[in-house]
């Protein structure tokens, strides 16, 4: 009889995941991730589930981004996908339709391996990619890991290891020392699990920040200049003044992944951030670091940057419409309510950082102006003419390929709050105003777990401030004059 070579990564996964499962609940599925040497293009994946499968089933790779509001086609960077039955028999799954494989009876045990190099060449989006350079590795969750499909709302273990003397951190388990050791973590759900990100590298720098009301950490690459003991002050004075505004923290830490990129090629764009459960993603150009000598204005716009993604922690990851979850992770689901998730989300980071202003009424005006209302101005006669709500299906799909869609949206959600909050404290003499409703929100989701319709949302605005402001709410979301 033959013998069939196996790479020496997958060899390392099945030792990761024998561990991993003899100290696993019975219904986690259990997920390796290993980056075997430096210079290397792909990682390898394996997922192990505790019983084989009792029917046939799908694995699935993400194609839609939680906030993205568009797709990418991860699934094409799979390569070596491989799927094991009790025996320890290997079989090449076969292609279904979309971003799915077919999975036999008996199946408990799937590996494959991820370009991550191509993938950073093909998606040219920096927010949407995943990357490996010299000395470093970033991956983002949804760009890497599959799920069985039905088995979104188990329980995860996480194992990451990576070349001998390499760093490791994720931020599902920050922790330092960021030693070689392999990480360990767990997560509550494939969302979870998707939505972190993975760092390691000679070239990776984390931090722990002090004066936070939770464990907060950075994670940064540079291929340019930056001076990360004033980055550090910033991110943690943005993360001090948002979690005040909402008063409470419903995350055990949270990561700011900083990365300063020197484009691959003309194509690639840099300057779109994202938003996660724990953390929150930053892809610049490597010239536009914050330096020490800086002047306070590129302080203030880092300031901004980084108090707006920390916002969406809470709104719409903790307080959301329809639509956001469940997340369709097959689609770019078509969402209603993206005007409250960026507009609001935004009104609530320049109210949060205006409590840190020596003039908090001036900077609120100011930025209103400047991030929401020459927005309007200067957008096309033709979005203007879309209610609110069918703007928010277009931009569903091309919020940032077409910015046009995702700029318009946010400004007359980030405007219909500032309005709703001007009638709130004006009719309650100033005693309660928009922040205690997106208090009450947050609450309300965790309680209720589901996305409020969007003809509930003044009625929750009202249970929260005793201010009814439906008419304010009917009027923003009617097209613009």
């Amino acid at each position: 009889m033959g013998f069939r070579r196996v790479h020496p990564s997958v060899l390392a996964l099945a030792a990761v995941a024998c561990s991993l499962n003899a100290q696993s609940p019975p219904t986690e599925v259990s997920y390796g991730v290993h980056y075997e040497r430096a210079g290397d293009e792909a990682v390898s994946i394996e997922l192990e589930w505790p019983d084989p499968l009792g029917q046939a089933g799908s694995l699935v790779f993400p194609r839609a981004i939680p906030m993205g509001y568009g797709e990418q086609h991860y699934d094409a960077f799979v390569s070596d996908l491989r799927a094991f039955g009790p025996d320890g028999q290997s079989t090449a799954p076969g292609r279904e339709e979309g971003p799915r494989w077919r999975l036999n009876a008996g199946t408990r045990r799937v590996t494959y391996r991820v370009n991550l190099r191509q993938l950073e060449q093909d998606v040219h989006a920096a927010s949407d990619a995943s990357r490996v350079r010299e000395g470093y590795l970033g991956a983002l969750g949804y760009s890497i890991f599959a799920y069985v499909d039905g088995y979104e709302s188990r329980g995860t273990r996480l194992r990451v290891s990576g070349p001998e003397a390499w760093p490791v951190f994720s931020t599902l388990s920050p922790r330092l020392p960021m030693g070689a050791a392999p990480v360990d973590a767990r997560a509550a759900d494939f969302y979870a699990l998707a939505d972190s990100q993975i760092v390691m590298g000679p070239r990776a720098v984390v931090r722990r920040l002090t004066d936070s009301p939770v464990p907060l950490y950075l994670a940064a690459y540079a291929e340019g200049p930056v001076d990360l003991d004033r980055l550090s002050r910033v991110a943690a004075r943005a993360f001090r003044l948002v979690n005040d505004y909402f008063g409470t923290t419903p995350f055990p830490h949270y990561t700011v992944h900083y990365e300063l990129l020197t484009p691959i090629s003309s194509r690639h764009a840099y300057g779109m951030s994202m938003e996660h459960l724990e953390s929150s993603t930053y892809y610049l150009a490597a010239s536009s670091g914050l330096t020490a000598d800086a002047p306070p204005a590129d302080e203030g716009r880092v300031l901004s940057l980084i108090g707006h993604h920390m916002a969406h922690a809470w709104i719409p990851k903790r307080a959301y419409g329809e639509g956001y979850y469940p997340f369709q992770w097959e689609l770019a689901p078509i969402i209603d309510s993206i005007w409250f998730a960026e507009g609001f989300g935004q009104y609530a980071a320049i109210m949060a950082l205006a409590q840190g202003m020596p003039d908090p009424q001036t900077y609120r005006q100011r930025t209103l102006e400047l991030r929401f209302r020459s927005n309007i101005t200067s957008a096309p006669p033709f979005l203007k003419r879309l209610s609110l709500i069918e703007l928010s299906r277009v931009a569903s799909t091309r919020y940032a390929e077409d910015f046009r869609t995702g700029r318009l949206v946010f400004s007359r959600g980030g405007l219909m709050a500032a309005a709703i909050d001007e009638r709130i404290q004006a009719e309650s003499k100033g005693t309660t105003s928009l922040r205690d409703a997106l208090r009450y929100l947050v609450a309300w989701s965790a309680r209720e777990r589901r996305g409020f319709r969007i003809d509930e949302l003044a009625g929750l605005i009202q249970q929260a401030t005793n201010v009814d402001t439906r008419t304010v709410i009917e009027e923003w979301l009617r097209p613009l004059p």
